[in-house]
């Protein structure tokens, strides 16, 4: 089985000691989109990726002086809302190797990262035109064989994805007599959703169904086979 998530556009460098340090698995598709990048100017950035002052000059010189740059591990540094989720203080031996067993993070620059990936600082999602049409440019479908996948990842990164085996989990609010998606929740949910599988060391999809933190709860009605719905009224 494994576990899909999306990365996050803030990283915060760091690495730890029971994570293995692993090389990025598809380089030669890496360094395309690393030569994408390259050709762009600063004006091309600030409008492909809609950022400016600081930002943009960070980013301009990340991509220009990429090789000099330092690395980190993919599943220590990303911190949006999803990884803010995570009780990482509590995290030892045990748990690290379920989440270097299980845990898959979809990527716009890398394609797949493992856990101890090593990676250095960027930005980039799947819907920026830098040349190339990232979706078609991603094939990474055999990286997971004919494994069970737990999809927690965005719409955005999980549409990388055109498997057979892959169980969606959602997490809708009740309001106003209508189940909606709310994206803030959604993502907050994924990461106490995501923390729930590593503490409890869960493989079993039955066994998931029993999370029931900040009000969700299993919603039978809504799901089926291939999407697990959880609920909760606000």
């Amino acid at each position: 089985m494994k576990i899909v998530i999306s990365p996050s556009k803030t990283q915060n460098p760091n690495k730890s000691s029971y994570l293995n340090n692993k090389e990025v698995i598809y380089i030669k598709e890496h360094k395309r989109i690393l030569s994408l990048l390259n050709k762009l100017s600063k004006e091309d950035l600030k409008k492909v990726m809609k950022i400016k002052n600081s930002l943009l000059d960070i980013t301009y010189d990340n991509i220009n002086n990429y090789s000099k740059l330092g690395t980190f591990q993919a599943f220590e540094s990303f911190n949006g809302l999803v990884y803010k989720g995570l009780e990482k203080q509590l995290y030892k031996s045990e748990e690290y190797n379920y989440i270097e067993s299980h845990i898959i993070i979809l990527d716009a620059l890398y394609g797949i990262l493992e856990a101890g990936t090593l990676i250095k600082p960027y930005r980039l999602d799947m819907k920026m035109k830098i040349g190339v049409n990232l979706y078609k440019h991603w094939n990474i479908d055999s990286y997971f064989k004919d494994e069970l996948v737990i999809n927690l990842a965005s719409n955005e990164f999980s549409k990388m994805l055109t498997l057979k085996n892959l169980v969606n989990i959602k997490f809708l609010q009740y309001k106003n007599n209508s189940y909606i998606n709310q994206a803030t929740y959604s993502k907050q949910a994924r990461g106490l959703f995501l923390n729930y599988l590593i503490l409890n060391q869960m493989t079993n999809i039955n066994n998931m169904l029993q999370f029931s933190e900040q009000g969700y709860s299993y919603n039978t009605e809504l799901s089926d086979e291939f999407n697990i719905i959880f609920s909760r009224t606000i």
